[in-house]
Order: structure tokens, then sequence, then C-alpha cells
């Protein structure tokens, strides 16, 4: 319909609206639902039946529940919609609702109506209830705000026209969701019971013992305050109803809560005096009180705390968050903490958004369920870095819809016995994990208790046996004491057929101080290569802890694909895992506070080397921003696994396939790779660079110096810095005959741009953001650790001129080898160099690159002394060197016979 057709429809509403208000004011709300605003939403709207769905009125005491319908584009809903009986005000409570119910689904928008009037909310602003997006006093604004209306329709939900509306009114500057409230009042509650506890019992108990009391106080509320609004709370029994008890009785009273929970609930959480004295102690009533108040709603009286709404993850965010800054609180008290509780963002450690935690849970114990290989009774998942738990989570959703389904008659037997739970047994046969941080373990419990309690049913003790405190890593009390894990029993390596999570993120230098710990690590870990990063370790500890046919995966850095530090863990894949997808994410942000790009992996342990040879990897590309869709949508190429035991380091390449690698053979076929050719390595390393670099000369140590500045392709640029070449005060002085010869120079730093390599023969020294290159025939007789040169070294050294060198180095040829299998990011390394092919040639054979490489030499150093002179002959030059550039380009091609679609296939993957 046009605009015009529209408002003829929306009139004929609003005149039987009027026309029939007293009959109107009689329906009840689901009349209204069907006769009004279906009618609304639906013919002048232009939503479909299909488009939104009535919620489940399941109401909590106060009239507090769902809203009434939630409208989608595809599988995202866009707002809720609360509806009221015509002639009930739009009060403020009804808006505290819709407006609470959305933020805890993270949902931007809320509409609620009676049809008489008509609000709509953008949920996401400070202060939400109080400023109302739009506001429809009377049906007569439909019309006379038409245009306002309209951002209701689906078309403008499918343009996202309300969102860019919210956005360019400064709505959305300060965006928040139900977290931030209940993280704030989570904090205001640990800060309310910590401080009376100072108060009461000043020297009874240390900081970390304080810390711990109130921990599982308030693990306990969030656990009542969830059964109450699941509908599982034992009696009916709520927490509000210590509101009318006298102050010297709230405490009590909530005590016998706790006991009545126990009896009911019978896990550690509950048990009195368990691990420590929270039911010892005693709590002022009046401050009991208030704690009840911010478990019920926010403290500015704006959010309703409703826990059933509250999905998951939201809850498991909250708790990452809330350890982070108790942690964080608690470094900065009266008292130390001990070495093991570091802030969790200095640990590397975030928070996994749910769509992330969903896509790998289905793809490894969703995929092992469907294929029916595994019994579901005896599976083993594995979380070894747990944090909340959102995983485990996850994994215990996946599997309960299994085994419901399949043991559904007898689950009803059963359950009608009172002798049987399905979710009891996950918890005691199926679900593991580990953590550093005993918080976090608690919580952990906390979370996976809240989704296994049924109402009046008991728990069994041995569900904390499988959620354990310690380090995943390090089984050896001598290196981190009590927090050493032993790997025994239950958690035997290789008996498990899942492994999942987000390991910590951190380079292991960074960490630890610990140098045994580091020296551990080392004899320890196939992958503690290089300067390591933790989440290799925890890769290889959880492909070990896998049983043949078992699937693993991790969300990581992207760095792990290429870094040379990823080389060990690369290769331990490779032979004992079939890949089965990875997925690039380094095109959008997963993780608001972290800098790193990242990856997903899943992989299968296989034992059959012919399985693992024939293999297909998937590569998966999201189409759109996951974050936005809350899902991973997958556009998906396939290459073979055994790619990458060609490539260099074994580098994981996403973008190779069959044609670039028959040119990769093609390349080296027939050449001889710089390292059997040069001498390569860095320049100087001083230590502390401004200590050893000056502007002027000022005596026989000082030697002219470059560095990665002052070169590009072919080309010096000489900035007055002397390097003070004084060798038994620099950290790493190299040896001067490596800089008193002719040599090529390649520049360390932005390798994504390809190789900038140069010639020099003005002896200059170089510090370490430059590689140097020498033919070992120049370094011949030379005494000096590591410089070991072989007669056949020598020999083929002799064979290559370094201008030959330098024109294949600067090519699109090798830029195009060196970015799909060598390069690693940022830098270039001397080992990549060295790994460079060089097609064999005669001297004579050489001689027209080498031609080539003295006219653009001269030429760049020409243009290079006119300065930024913009004259007629930089002009000139400008156009000569990139015309003699192209046909060095050009040469190369024909040297290493790269046909013309050859060449089309490279000098697009340039672009």
């Amino acid at each position: 319909m046009d605009e015009k057709e529209i408002k003829i429809q929306l009139i004929s509403l609003i005149e039987d609206f009027k026309a029939n208000y007293q009959k109107y004011k009689k329906f009840l709300e689901a009349d209204v639902e069907t006769k009004l605003i279906e009618e609304l939403f639906i013919k002048i709207l232009g939503w479909t039946k299909s488009d939104f769905t009535k919620q489940a009125k399941a109401r909590r005491g106060e009239n507090l529940g769902e809203a009434d319908y939630a409208f989608k584009i595809g599988d995202r809903i866009v707002f809720f919609l609360e509806v009221k009986r015509v002639g009930v005000p739009l009060d403020k409570e009804a808006d505290r609702q819709v407006i609470s119910y959305a933020l805890s689904k993270r949902i931007p928008f809320a509409v609620s109506t009676n049809f008489e009037r008509l609000k709509i909310f953008c949920v996401e602003q400070e202060n939400a209830i109080n400023q109302v997006f739009s506001y429809f006093a009377s049906p007569d604004e439909y019309l006379s705000k038409f245009h306002d209306l309209i951002f209701l329709s689906k078309e403008s939900f499918e343009k996202d026209l309300l969102l860019k509306r919210a956005a360019e009114e400064g709505r959305l500057k300060k965006r928040i969701s139900i977290d931030k409230p209940l993280l704030e009042d989570l904090m205001l509650i640990r800060k309310i019971i910590s401080d009376d506890l100072e108060k009461t019992y000043p020297s009874k108990y240390n900081i970390n013992e304080k810390d711990e009391i109130t921990q599982r106080i308030i693990d306990r509320l969030i656990f009542i305050r969830r059964s109450e609004d699941v509908g599982i709370n034992p009696e009916d029994i709520t927490l509000e109803e210590i509101k009318h008890f006298p102050d010297n009785k709230a405490y009590s009273r909530l005590k016998e809560i706790f006991v009545r929970y126990n009896d009911v609930y019978n896990s550690g959480l509950f048990k009195p005096n368990f691990d420590n004295d929270c039911d010892i102690i005693r709590l002022n009533g009046g401050i009991i009180k208030k704690l009840i108040y911010l478990l019920y709603e926010s403290r500015n009286g704006d959010f309703i705390y409703n826990f059933d709404w509250i999905d998951a993850d939201v809850l498991g965010q909250v708790y990452e968050q809330y350890l982070g800054k108790i942690l964080a609180q608690t470094k900065s008290g009266r008292a130390k903490l001990s070495d093991g509780q570091a802030h969790r963002k200095e640990q590397g450690i975030y928070y996994t958004p749910n769509y992330i935690v969903d896509y790998i849970v289905k793809n490894t114990v969703w995929e092992a369920l469907k294929n029916k290989k595994i019994d579901p009774k005896s599976i083993k998942i594995l979380d070894p870095a747990c944090g909340s738990g959102s995983f485990l989570i996850k994994a215990f959703d996946y599997l309960y819809k299994d085994l419901n389904t399949n043991d559904y008659a007898r689950q009803q037997k059963l359950d009608s016995q009172g002798a049987y739970s399905i979710k009891t047994e996950i918890l005691k046969k199926n679900i593991y994990g580990v953590d550093l941080d005993n918080k976090a373990v608690e919580i952990t419990k906390l979370n996976l208790l809240l989704k296994a309690a049924e109402k009046d049913r008991k728990l069994p003790e041995e569900i904390d046996l499988h959620i354990r405190h310690g380090n995943s890593l390090i089984d050896d009390e001598s290196i981190v004491g009590l927090d050493a894990f032993k790997w025994t029993n239950e958690f035997n390596e290789g008996s498990f057929n899942i492994v999942i999570g987000n390991p910590p993120y951190v380079n292991i230098y960074l960490l630890s101080k610990n140098e045994n710990e580091v020296k551990y690590y080392q004899n320890i870990f196939f992958s503690a290569y290089k300067k390591f990063d933790l989440y290799v370790l925890f890769i290889e500890k959880a492909i070990k802890s896998l049983n043949n046919g078992g699937y693993f995966s991790f969300i990581i850095p992207d760095k792990f694909l290429s870094q040379p530090y990823g080389k060990n863990i690369r290769k331990f894949i490779l032979e004992n895992c079939v890949i089965v997808k990875i997925v690039d994410l380094t095109q959008y942000k997963i993780f608001e506070q972290a800098t790193v790009d990242n990856v997903i992996i899943v992989l299968k342990k296989e034992t059959s080397l012919k399985k693992r040879n024939n293999n297909k990897v998937k590569i998966i590309k999201p189409k759109v921003d996951p974050s936005v869709n809350k899902k991973i949508l997958e556009e998906v190429k396939e290459i073979s696994q055994n790619i990458f035991l060609t490539t260099e380091e074994y580098l994981f390449r996403l973008d190779v396939n069959t044609d670039t690698i028959k040119l990769k053979e093609k390349i080296e076929n027939n050449s001889i790779f710089i390292n059997d050719i040069c001498y390569v390595n860095w320049g100087a390393r001083s230590g502390n660079i401004k200590e050893f670099v000056i502007k002027e000369k000022a005596n026989s140590l000082c030697k002219p110096m470059l560095d990665g500045r002052d070169i590009n392709r072919y080309s010096i640029n000489f900035d007055n810095k002397y390097l003070i070449y004084d060798i038994k005060r620099l950290y790493n002085p190299m040896f001067k005959e490596l800089f008193e010869n002719p040599k090529l120079m390649i520049r360390d730093i932005n390798a994504k741009e390809g190789l900038k390599a140069t010639y020099d023969e003005q002896n200059y020294y170089a510090e370490h953001t430059l590689s140097i290159c020498m033919p070992f025939y120049q370094l011949q007789g030379i005494q000096r650790r590591g410089l070991n040169i072989s007669e056949k070294q020598l020999e083929i050294s002799k064979k290559f001129d370094l201008k030959y060198l330098l024109a294949i180095l600067n090519s699109k040829l090798i830029t195009f080898y060196f970015k799909q299998f060598i390069g690693s990011g940022l830098h270039v390394y001397p080992d990549n160099i060295r790994a460079l092919p060089i097609k064999n040639k005669t001297l004579v054979e050489q001689r027209p690159l080498i031609n080539l490489v003295d006219k653009i030499l001269n030429m760049t150093m020409r243009f290079s002394s006119l300065k930024d002179k913009k004259t007629s002959e930089t002009t000139k030059l400008e156009r000569e060197i990139k015309e003699t550039d192209e046909k060095i380009d050009k040469l190369v091609y024909e040297i290493y016979g790269i046909t013309k679609e050859e060449q089309k296939i490279i000098e697009e993957s340039l672009k």
C-alpha cells in the first residue's frame, strides 16, 4: 500500500474505535490485542502474523512478567510490545516493566499501548522511562504524527530507521543494558555486606576471608532470586517477605530461608559452615532489608530485576565484570592479595559473547550428539578455563535438549516417582570445568545449580566434584603452590569427548615473573616456543585431554594462524587433528575491551594420517558483523588441510587455493632458497637505542647508521644518525664485517605492504629494524658463534649477484609469495627472508635484471637528492622509476616462467 491507502485504513480503524469506545472498554487484554493491535500492526504497519510471537505470561507476584509480543525481522527481535486494556492507564509501572524486559533481553526498543495511547521507548537511553521516544496521546495523533508512527512499520525496522533516528537524536550516546545497573547494584550489595562485616568483626577475619563470606552470601541471594522468578522456590518462600520482619529478626529469617534451601537444594552453596563462616556471622537487619530491595529493582527504581528474564549469558557477563571489579577493589584495600588474584583483564581473560558461545557449543557438543556416535549419557565435556561457566551452561542446554527428547517417556515416569532427573545426571557425569580464580569456580557452580534446580527437588552433593579450582597448565606445587591442578581420576588426559572455551590471551613473559614457571612450560609443552602466548598451551592441553574422535573449539587471537611463536602448536594440530573449520572474525570487533582480532577453530582429534591428509578445511567468513545479528552467518570455502604442511612454519593461510599452491610449486621449482645463498640476520641491537645513537660523529666508534625509516625500495635516505659501536656495551653488536661490505638491507616493519629492500655499498651500519642479507663468500674466514658456512653455501653464494637478489625481493612475484606463504603480519623476520626462493640462473642470465637495478638505484638516488622539490626533472624521474620498476616485475615473471593467467592471479591477490 502507498501512504494514501495506509492513511485511509488508519482513519477507518480510528473511527471504529471512537464509535465503539464503550464496547472496547469492556474488552479483556486479549480482545484488545486481537481486534485493535493486530489490525494496527498488520493492516497499517505491514507486519504479518509470522513476524511476531505472543509471549507466555508467567507472572510473579505484583503483575510482573514478559511483554505481550516480540516483533522480529528474520530471527532478530527488534522490539517488544506490552498491551493494556482500553481505559487502563499506561502508568510508570507498566512502562518500567516493558523497559526492564527489553533491557534484560538486550532489545533496543519497547512499546506500550492500550490503543488510546501509545509510547515508544529507546530502552538503552539513560533515564529511558522519563525520556519517551515518541508519545501518541490519542488515536487522532496516529494521523497527526503519522511519520512517527511509521517508524513502527516492518519496512522501517528492515532498514533500521528507528535505530538511525535514535542515533541522530543523541539517544544512543550513553547506551546501557541491564548488566550495567545490575553490576552497579551487585557492587553496592558487596560493599554493604563487607562494610557491615568490617564494623562488627574488625579483627576476626582477614580481607580474603571477609571477601569469601561476602561472595557466598551474594551467591545464595542470587540463587534464591532466580528460583523465585523461575517459579521453583520451595513453598513459594520469597526474600521480599523479610521486608515485613522487624530489624532484629530479619537476619534470622534470612538464615532460616538458607536452611530451607539447603534442605531442598542440598549443594555446597547452602551447606552450613561448609568452608567459611557465612552461617556464623550476624548482619544488621536493616542492612538485610536494603540488600533485598536491591535484588528486586535498581537503586533508582528505573528497572525491575526479574532473573527469569535475564539470559544466562547476561548474568554470566555481569559476574565476569563483577569478578574483575571485586579483585581490583580488594587489591587496593587494606590487605595485599596473594599472587593468584590479579585482575582478570590483566590475565588476558575476557567474557565471551553468547553468540560465540552458542556457535562453539553447536559445532562441538551438538555435532557429536547428532551423529549418535557418542552415548549422550557418558559424554564428557571440559572447559579448562571456565570463568563464570558460560560454555558449560550452553553445553548443559544442548545436552539436556538431546537427553530430554530421547528419554522423554522414561523421564515422565521417573519424575513422577521423584527418583530421577536428567539435569542432575548431566551435572554428575557430563560437565567438567577448571579455573584459576576460586570465585569464578564458585560462580560456575552457582550458574549450573540455577540450570539444574527443579521445584522441591534435592540436588546431589556430588555435582561439586567436577568444577575445580586450579591452574589447568601446571600440576607441580613447587611451581605455583596450591594452585597446581592434578589431572587425575575423572580429569584424566585422553578421557574427554569435548573441550571448549575461551582461554586467556597473554604473552607468558608479560604475565609471569616466575622464571621457574616459564621453564616448566618450556619443559612440559611442545607448543611453548619462542615468546609464546598462554592460549597455545591451553590448545595443546585441550587436544591431549581429548580421546580419538573428540571435538575441540576455542576462540583465540588470529595471530595463532601466522605468528612465529605459533609454529609448534600449528604443527601439533596438523599431527593430531583434522581441522573441521576456521572462522575468520578479523573484520569484526568481538571483545569490546580487547585489542585482538579473533578466529574460532574447530578440531576433531584424529590418529589416522590418511584422514588428516585427505581432510578439507572449511574456511568461514561471516557475511555480516555477527555482533549485530548475534549469530554467525556462514560464507564457506574449502581448502585441503595438507596445504598447511607446505607453508613456511606451518602457517594456516586462509586465502590459499589450488591455483596458489600450483603457483608456489612453480616458483620453488629450480629455485634456491636465500638461506643457501646469504647470511641473514638483524642489524645491531643496542638495548637502549637512545643511549647509542647521536646526530654528529664524535670519534672513530661512531658509525653512520640506518634504521627502518631510512630505506625504501631501491633507496636510502641517510638522516645523519651515528651509532656508537661499542661492542662491549651494545646488547648484540653483531660484527663489523656484516656492515662493512656490499649488502642488502630489508625493512622489518610493515610487512603487509610486502618487502622493502635496498642495496648498500657505503658501509652503513644498521640497527635491528633492518635485516642484513650478505652472500656467504663475503664472510669467509670470519670466526663467530652461529656463523657456520659450508663449502656448498660458499660455492652457491658466488653464483648470485646481490642486485639480482634485490630485484627479486622487491618484485610483485616475491611479495605474493611472501604474503601467501611466509609473512606473519607486521614484521619481516630474518627467518622469513631466508625462506624466499631465488630462481637459479647463471650470472649471464642475471645480467638484464642487474642492469635494470643499476638504473633504478641511480634514479632513486638522484630523486632523493632533489628532496621535496617538484620540478620537471622530478616528474620525469618519478615516471621513469615507475616504468623501470614495471620492467623489473615483467622480467622476474619471465625468469620464473609465470604465464599471463598466473600473473593475473598474483596481481589480483595483491590488490
